[in-house]
């Protein structure tokens, strides 16, 4: 029961209070999802990087032939 005493609080409250609880969840969720995907973009840019270079110079290639 103590969740829907908190929901009842909110309704009670003003909106500027839930619609800044929502904005600080949104920025942490936001900072946490970067910092976990960070390192996972390094590593496939590593993985992507001979991939389209060798693409480029298959196209050379084919256009040279």
């Amino acid at each position: 029961m103590e969740q829907i005493n908190i929901v009842e609080t909110f309704k009670k409250n003003n909106a500027a209070t839930t619609a800044k609880f929502v904005m600080i969840m949104t920025v942490i969720f936001m900072m946490t999802f970067i910092i976990t995907l960070f390192p996972v973009m390094i590593t496939i840019m590593f993985l992507l990087a001979p991939v389209i270079i060798m693409n480029i110079g298959w196209l050379f290639f084919a256009a040279a032939v």
